[in-house]
């Protein structure tokens, strides 16, 4: 989920001009049934699925006692129908969703992946060759899950990388998918809210790099000129700081980058009243590897979100992650977690619990 260009939202920040307030705009956004003002905590489909069932409750009531009350995390498209198109294996989804039921806990999925029998490449993963696959994947998901209270939908994670989105970001292959699960979601449920999948702060774009990547700003652009404008009521964005805390005015600073260029693309084409959602944000602690100390890790959960709250134009927040996934100390992907591998629980899971414990 967090990506090797983390680490390199430092360069190449232009036509930058701050857009600070709240400013009235042509277009409404949709009403979303997640409060902007919410914390939620942003987790891995791996992370979950995998474990078995007294695991998985347990760590769903641990969730519950720090206050949790909203999850990201993902939905497969390629693993309920790994079979085929007229195959589809929800098993995976159920159990957290209905885990999520019992504990009083609320999700927001994130749909992505492409599986094989849709690949446009039929020799590698790639982006389906026809997107109404998509869209009929997104009817069948809104029927089942709609009823048991699910009403907002990001569509992809980070599809502006080349892992999310192999083999390598397609900004105009994507607008086609958005719209058609945007198109799928609200005739399956009107009231629905759906989201922008939340981009990566890259601020370079480069396709034949390692790994590929389109800038963030560069993306949105081609995703409006592609008439995928009305195919979402919010932008998510993964401002991902280092060591940095979250300001809106540096320059190189990711949330800089929503305050000033992503948010001038959504005013020059009337979005001026749509939200940007972070659905994630964090920082890894493998400290001598070129990640942050703990107290460190805990300031910047604190201030981003203060910033978050006070932002008129910043929707909810979702803090990544739940538990570190190993202990290479090379490999900043381990260190995202508010415990540590050893179940040792890190001074940001305080701080976390205490913010939530201040929501009504």
């Amino acid at each position: 989920m967090a990506h090797r260009l983390h680490h390199d939202i430092v360069a190449g920040l232009a036509a930058f001009a701050f857009v600070l307030g709240t400013l009235a705009g042509e277009s409404a956004a949709q009403p979303s049934a997640i409060p902007d003002d919410t914390l939620g905590l942003a987790v891995a489909l791996d992370t979950l699925r995998w474990q078995d069932s007294l695991d998985l409750r347990a760590e769903f009531a641990d969730y519950a006692s720090m206050g949790v009350r909203w999850l990201r995390t993902d939905l497969y498209w390629a693993s309920v129908q790994a079979d085929g198109p007229d195959s589809y294996d929800w098993r995976d989804m159920d159990r957290i969703i209905d885990l999520a039921g019992v504990f009083g806990i609320r999700v927001l999925p994130v749909v992505g992946s492409t599986p094989e029998w849709a690949w446009q490449d039929p020799e590698r993963p790639s982006p389906p060759r026809d997107p109404q696959d998509f869209g009929r994947f997104l009817k069948a998901a809104v029927a089942r899950y709609a009823p048991r209270g699910i009403h907002t939908w990001e569509i992809w994670n980070e599809p502006n990388l080349e892992g999310p989105f192999p083999p390598r970001p397609d900004a105009a292959a994507y607008a086609a998918l958005l719209k058609e699960g945007s198109a799928a979601i609200r005739a399956a449920d009107p009231g629905a809210t759906i989201i922008l999948g939340g981009l990566a702060a890259a601020t370079r774009t480069n396709l034949w790099g390692e790994p590929p990547a389109i800038a963030a700003v560069e993306f949105l652009e081609t995703v409006y000129a592609e008439g995928a404008g009305d195919s979402f009521d919010a932008v998510a964005f993964h401002p991902y700081t280092g060591a940095d805390l979250p300001d809106l005015r540096a320059r190189g600073n990711s949330w800089g980058l929503m305050a000033g260029p992503l948010r001038a693309v959504m005013a020059e084409h009337g979005d001026e009243a749509k939200a940007i959602w972070i659905t994630e944000y964090g920082a890894p602690t493998n400290e001598a590897n070129g990640g942050v100390s703990e107290a460190r890790q805990a300031e910047l959960l604190a201030a981003s979100v203060a910033l978050a709250r006070e932002t008129p134009w910043l929707g909810p927040l979702f803090w990544y992650s739940y538990r570190d996934r190993g202990t290479d100390p090379e490999d900043r992907e381990d260190w995202f977690g508010l415990i540590a591998g050893d179940d040792r629980p890190k001074p940001a899971r305080e701080v976390l619990e205490s913010i939530l414990s201040e929501q009504p």
